[in-house]
């Protein structure tokens, strides 16, 4: 049985038009799908780091590099370079966030950089966002911020003993 050239074509043409819309719907797919990386990464905080459950006005520290939180004080007191890292821990989600003193500003600024982080279904992280905060106080207790409409304390010590300093 001979088949027809006309038939041919079309039969071609038919499976380039198919492949060109599953391309094109992977292609959609894709780009549509929730990214779980930013390009985007935190700075290196040069004072080191702290754990927290809560970041607000009265923040407690659960954990710290050793003298982080002591460097970070220093540096928004005297208005000088350096930052901290500090991490908003959750059962299973949080927020990475590295505060950085601006030098040479009045009155003295610090800027807040945030990720959001998830160990669920693999692991992912949010958009890297910054704002301005503004240095309201530094006490003995610690660095006062405002940053978003929302008092933050970086305090100057460890609150809770942890197995490191232990």
């Amino acid at each position: 049985m001979r088949r027809n050239p006309g038939q041919r074509t079309r039969i071609a043409r038919a499976a380039i038009i198919i492949c060109a819309i599953i391309a094109a719907a992977v292609g959609a797919a894709a780009a549509a799908w929730p990214h779980s990386h930013h390009p985007a990464a935190l700075a290196r905080p040069s004072c080191g780091s702290a754990q927290t459950h809560f970041l607000t006005g009265r923040t407690q520290f659960l954990a710290a590099d050793p003298g982080a939180p002591a460097c970070f004080v220093r540096a928004a007191r005297e208005c000088r370079s350096g930052s901290l890292g500090v991490t908003e821990m959750g059962v299973d989600t949080g927020t990475s966030y590295v505060f950085t003193v601006e030098p040479g500003t009045k009155p003295c600024r610090v800027t807040e950089d945030s990720r959001a982080y998830s160990a669920n279904f693999g692991g992912s992280q949010g958009a890297l966002s910054t704002v301005r905060c503004h240095r309201t106080a530094v006490t003995r207790a610690g660095v006062m911020l405002s940053c978003r409409g929302r008092d933050v304390l970086i305090p100057a010590r460890v609150s809770v003993p942890s197995p490191r300093s232990a």
